[in-house]
């Protein structure tokens, strides 16, 4: 690529400002580092163009087994680490550690978006920190910016020739290894912060003398509740949980084709069906009236109930959003073909399999 409009001291500059800002930042809890935006800002101080990165990214690796690799096809990471080849062959060491520093940081943001999608709670953040074994790189370094600092060096004095010599197989290892190091300290200390998130969710019931079934079914409040169902929804996608148990008496239930089955619990423990998956489950308590729906002989009535109600006012419901993970789930699995040629009612069986495998994870974990 054309190296001649380069801006080195407006980068070093950027790059600078974007650094401490994000590194003080995060001996917040919670704090995710704001880095997306910065790409075309960068870009622009280079004097390239994001089509002239995108057919690097693709010849890069052209004939090699990584072109088929995310992050390796990715245009990001490819132009990040030709900015470090660029800093490193000027024997600008500054920039580089910058540059360095700046991606670490992203797999640290990526990898937050993957375990803390939606809501993090600072005092948990904050206990769970304290909690973690105190070999834990985070714990060990006494701060996170401190332990993406210590990745940082150490990627530098693992790979820096490689990087400087424009080695792919050294380039290759390096992309591996730092996110493999980010992804195993943020994978074990989000799994510290959700155990510790445990305490006190789930259901609880209120006996009433008068009746023992009605009305005796309540969530702790609106928040816990809400909770149980983040809770089974990260079991499944973030940690690619499979409850095999679930998956056999779901099709037992349903007499659908085990292979069948398989395919939809096997791929459905995906990050990107965490949303459906959290709004299946949030209609199905939303109108409970006693625990045993749940926890009890009723459940299995309750969820076919459910799935049997053929026209509702409401635009969205229960049955309606099964129907619409299942599709997704099969669509993406290339199962999607023969769905359509199964009869209607066998259709309706494996949305009925879906149903009862995802609420029998939920009915695991509050009862």
């Amino acid at each position: 690529m054309d190296t001649t409009k380069i801006k080195d001291s407006q980068i070093r500059n950027t790059l600078t400002k974007i650094v401490s800002k994000n590194l003080s930042a995060l001996v917040q809890p919670c704090f995710k580092p704001s880095l997306q935006t910065h790409y075309f800002e960068l870009l622009r101080l280079t004097g390239l163009t994001d089509k002239d990165i995108k057919l690097y990214a693709k010849n890069k690796w052209k004939g090699r087994k990584e072109e088929k690799f995310f992050t390796h096809k990715d245009p990001k990471s490819n132009f990040y680490i030709f900015l470090m080849t660029y800093f490193l062959q000027k024997n600008d060491l500054i920039s580089f550690k910058l540059m360095m520093i700046f991606f670490i940081m992203r797999h640290y943001r990526a990898r937050m978006d993957i375990h803390f999608p939606k809501f993090c709670n600072e005092d948990l953040f904050r206990y769970a920190l304290e909690k973690i074994n105190r070999t834990h790189l985070f714990a060990r370094e006494k701060t996170i910016p401190n332990a993406i600092y210590f990745i940082a060096n150490e990627m530098i004095k693992k790979y820096q020739k490689a990087i400087k010599n424009d080695d792919l197989d050294g380039i290759s290892a390096f992309m591996q290894e730092s996110r493999t190091r980010i992804r195993q300290s943020v994978a074990s200390f989000a799994e510290t912060y959700y155990k510790a998130n445990e305490e006190g969710a789930g259901i609880k019931t209120e006996e009433d003398p008068s009746d023992d079934q009605e009305n005796d079914f309540q969530y702790k409040s609106e928040e816990k509740s809400t909770r149980s169902i983040d809770e089974v929804t990260r079991k499944i996608t973030v940690y690619k949980y499979i409850d095999k148990k679930a998956e056999e008496e779901a099709r037992k239930i349903c007499r659908v084709n085990r292979s069948a089955a398989i395919v939809i619990s096997n791929n459905i423990n995906d990050v990107k069906y965490a949303d459906n998956i959290r709004i299946v489950l949030q209609f199905f308590i939303k109108d409970l009236k006693n625990r045993n729906e749940v926890c009890g002989k009723e459940f299995y009535k309750y969820v076919r109930d459910l799935m049997a109600i053929k026209r509702q006012r409401a635009k969205v419901s229960f049955k309606q959003q099964v129907n619409e993970l299942t599709l997704k789930v099969l669509e993406d699995s290339k199962y999607i073909d023969r769905y359509n040629k199964l009869t209607p009612q066998t259709q309706f069986l494996l949305n009925l399999y879906l149903a009862y495998y995802l609420t029998m994870i939920f009915r695991s974990k509050v009862c």
